[in-house]
């Protein structure tokens, strides 16, 4: 789902919860959002660092989203997982947190949004939702011939990220 339709979502759902929550409605829609910075994290690991554009990193996402459904592509975004969303809830917990239980709930809505849109283009597993999914699935196509990353390195060239075999060592 693209950026602007979390902010859109995000928003109206946290207009709905102001009246009860005041201003922790805010903190739960800036997680709705925020947690898409792992995009922009993974954008700049996979480039090496050698390209901060958020154009460029759009663009990207965009190539990476219009080629779901090619063989190899395995998706992980950091902080969609459940390993990071499980420990938000329990740090939550822990420090008895209103706020950090509201960037939980936020997170959630978020995820919610992304595995409804996912399903509707049935392409719900193009994307791990665990580290512990991603380890075994890598290991699986790595077994089955596909590279992982073959994609993501075509698809930066494609979007006009140029990654030289000096800057990949």
């Amino acid at each position: 789902m693209k950026l602007k339709h979390h902010i859109i979502y995000g928003g109206i759902a946290s207009l709905c919860l102001f009246p009860k929550f005041g201003f922790l409605s805010g903190i739960f829609w800036a997680a709705s959002v925020l947690i898409d910075v792992d995009h922009y994290i993974e954008f700049l690991c996979r480039n090496r660092f050698t390209n901060f554009s958020f154009k460029k990193m759009s663009d990207y996402c965009n190539i990476i989203l219009k080629w779901n459904k090619r063989p190899g592509l395995l998706g992980l975004s950091i902080f969609h997982t459940a390993e990071i969303i499980g420990g938000i809830y329990l740090i939550s917990i822990w420090l008895n947190s209103d706020v950090i239980k509201a960037v939980f709930w936020g997170m959630v809505f978020h995820m919610l949004l992304d595995v409804l849109y996912l399903s509707k283009r049935r392409i719900l597993f193009c994307r791990v939702f665990s580290f512990l999914e991603y380890f075994i699935r890598k290991k699986i196509m790595i077994q089955n011939g596909l590279s992982p990353d073959a994609i993501f390195e075509e698809a930066l060239v494609v979007a006009g990220v140029h990654v030289t075999r000096t800057q990949k060592r």
